[in-house]
């Protein structure tokens, strides 16, 4: 009798908890047919909410940069690429260099003395994404382990080591030269350094065409208060042949600066293989930015790997 009473009981909560969950979900029901009926949001602005919503709650445990990449950008990077291709625009040839395998110590510092050089991040509004030259470093390194060869992005803040040191935002190039010491000397492999800038200039002087799709044009820097600075501009002369081996419109030149005024040195008297590079400018969207490192890490690739079978 007892037993069975116990069962009763046991059955009776079971069907309670049912009827719970069935007036719960029902209430709901009731309640998003009122909201459509009285019109206080359609039914697309829901359904969006609740989208993005959870949407955005996935967005969070992954990094900007891979969200960017895979979502945003819809690309695919494949790490068992073992064929780098460069497409020449003018006669369709192809270099093809074979990578046995990915160098597993770091040769590429990608830094940002102007970390908070901002592109136009329209495009990115839906994914609530500022794109910045830091954003277009860790696209760069993207690219550059695609193609075989690892590299190191700085990520600690520049304007933040300001503010610690009470300096002025004209010792930035000061702040990233402890930046690069640091990461060298943690990291002795690294052997090529490039600084990562964006251009103010006008967007028709910063972007071009290249089959249909629009790119961020590279601009490269050299100063010549280095006193070894020819070393420095070889670098960026190699780098220029092959971007205009690619498609002569994507580069603009190399700026050579000196005198009063000007940094005149940008930290590349650290190492022959240092360069600043302007990819585009503040009013280039992050897919042209894109477009211009996925070229970018094929051609520093190319580089490096004649380089280091010298």
């Amino acid at each position: 009798m007892v037993n069975a009473m116990k069962k009763f009981k046991s059955k009776k909560k079971s069907n309670n908890l049912i009827i719970y969950i069935g007036l719960f979900v029902i209430s709901i029901s009731f309640s998003i047919k009122y909201i459509y009926e009285k019109n206080l949001v359609n039914k697309d602005s829901l359904v969006d909410f609740l989208i993005n919503d959870n949407f955005n709650k996935y967005k969070n445990n992954i990094n900007d940069v891979d969200f960017l990449l895979k979502y945003a950008l819809n690309i695919d990077l494949k790490a068992d690429d073992k064929v780098s291709k460069i497409e020449n625009n003018q006669d369709e040839s192809t270099i093809n260099i074979e990578v046995e395998e990915v160098i597993n110590e770091p040769l590429v510092y990608i830094y940002n003395t102007h970390q908070e050089e901002k592109y136009n991040s329209e495009y990115l509004e839906v994914y609530n994404i500022n794109s910045t030259v830091l954003t277009a470093s860790k696209i760069l390194k993207e690219y550059l382990k695609n193609e075989g060869i690892n590299s190191i992005v700085e990520e600690d803040s520049v304007s933040d080591k300001l503010h610690s040191l009470n300096w002025k935002y004209g010792y930035s190039y000061k702040v990233s030269r402890m930046f690069l010491e640091s990461a060298y000397n943690i990291n002795p492999s690294l052997n090529y350094f490039i600084d990562i800038h964006r251009d103010s200039s006008i967007y028709e002087r910063t972007t071009t065409e290249i089959n249909g799709e629009k790119y961020a044009r590279l601009l490269f820097v050299i100063g010549l208060d280095n006193q070894n600075y020819e070393k420095n501009l070889a670098f960026a002369e190699k780098l220029k042949d092959k971007i205009i081996n690619y498609n002569e419109n994507l580069f603009r030149g190399i700026m050579k600066k000196s005198g009063k005024g000007v940094n005149g040195i940008y930290n590349q008297d650290f190492n022959p293989n240092t360069i600043l590079i302007e990819v585009g400018g503040q009013y280039n969207n992050i897919n042209e930015v894109n477009n211009s490192l996925k070229v970018l890490a094929k051609i520093i690739s190319e580089y490096i790997k004649e380089d280091l079978n010298e």
